[in-house]
């Protein structure tokens, strides 16, 4: 029982170690015949040794870990996309140098190669702030760090129902206005009946869904300017739920989106941003080459959904007849 509860008082020394920005721990781990364990730190209790742990890690230790590594997938994919100074000849990787970056941001080169390396706990908001000043981050990109930095424990996810306001919104719309709903990783909660005709084949799936619908044969015959609307796609869902790591359905997602060539190309991009506005280029089958606009508007009843509005330039022609009519999922 001594033994034990020594294992444990070394366990918990060396996690306070890591988290005194990685000075005297150590978050290497390893799983021996089912067993877990904990390399603590260099001390007279552990002599820097394996230590067992009873049990798997927390579910919000296994999350932070995830979070980790992703803050650090993605400060490392930002750091090369930072011009090195025109002085410097020609290098083998391109960006900055992780010192050069650290210095920049004014924090200890060793501190920021464990932020990289996904070692380092949550950095503070100081720190978060120089490191978006010093890779040129967006409003976008930027609430995507902090996200990814935050320390906070992931509230349970539940199945989506659609919004109440929105389907509301949705009924005092004017046809020929399409209008969708979409959920937090782009899942289609609801359309109406204008969106079914602008966009043929979109939520024709049992769970139709924004991303899976734009790498679709459908889509690519549909928009003129494809390539653009799937990397606003792409970034979206980045920007929407990349740093919700523990959601199951945006694991399995991924997952099914990145054996579609396009999509795993543009996804280690990391690219983040959301469009509040913006126009799609037709070839519809019946209206043919036209522009449409749209709106991007939160629902505040409901977080993490969002009304999307579609607007055509021109009326439609006499032949064609659509009702106010509103479908969910």
């Amino acid at each position: 029982m001594a033994a034990d509860h020594r294992q444990r008082r070394g366990h918990r020394r060396g996690v306070e170690g890591d988290q005194e920005e990685g000075q005297g721990g150590c978050s290497s781990s390893r799983t021996s015949s089912g067993h877990n364990y904990y390399r603590g730190p260099r001390n007279r209790r552990t002599k820097g040794c394996w230590v067992h742990l009873t049990g798997p890690p927390r579910l919000e230790d296994r999350v932070r870990s995830a979070r980790r590594r992703e803050l650090g997938e993605f400060l490392r994919e930002r750091r090369g996309r930072l011009t090195p100074p025109d002085s410097e000849e020609p290098r083998r990787t391109p960006g900055l140098r992780r010192a050069e970056l650290a210095d920049l941001a004014g924090v200890s080169v060793g501190y920021y190669t464990r932020l990289e390396q996904g070692r380092a706990p949550h950095p503070s908001d100081s720190v978060l702030e120089a490191l978006i000043r010093a890779l040129g981050l967006t409003d976008d990109e930027s609430n995507h760090l902090r996200a990814l930095a935050a320390d906070t424990e992931t509230p349970a996810l539940e199945v989506q129902t659609v919004s109440e306001s929105a389907l509301r919104t949705m009924n005092f719309l004017v046809v020929p206005t399409a209008a969708v709903v979409l959920g937090r990783i782009g899942e289609v909660l609801a359309w109406n009946d204008a969106a079914a005709f602008l966009f043929p084949g979109r939520f024709s799936a049992d769970r139709p869904h924004n991303a899976r619908y734009a790498f679709s044969p459908a889509a690519r015959e549909l928009y003129l300017d494809w390539d653009e609307v799937a990397d606003d796609v792409v970034a979206h869902l980045r920007a929407a739920a990349g740093h919700m790591v523990d959601d199951p359905e945006y694991g399995v997602l991924v997952e099914e989106l990145l054996a579609i060539p396009e999509f795993a190309e543009r996804w280690p991009r990391r690219d983040v941003r959301r469009h509040v506005s913006g126009e799609r280029r037709l070839k519809h089958p019946v209206l043919g080459e036209l522009t449409v606009r749209h709106e991007v508007l939160a629902v505040l009843d409901t977080p993490d959904q969002y009304l999307v509005l579609y607007g055509l330039e021109n009326p439609l022609p006499g032949d064609v007849e659509i009702s106010g009519a509103v479908s969910t999922s």
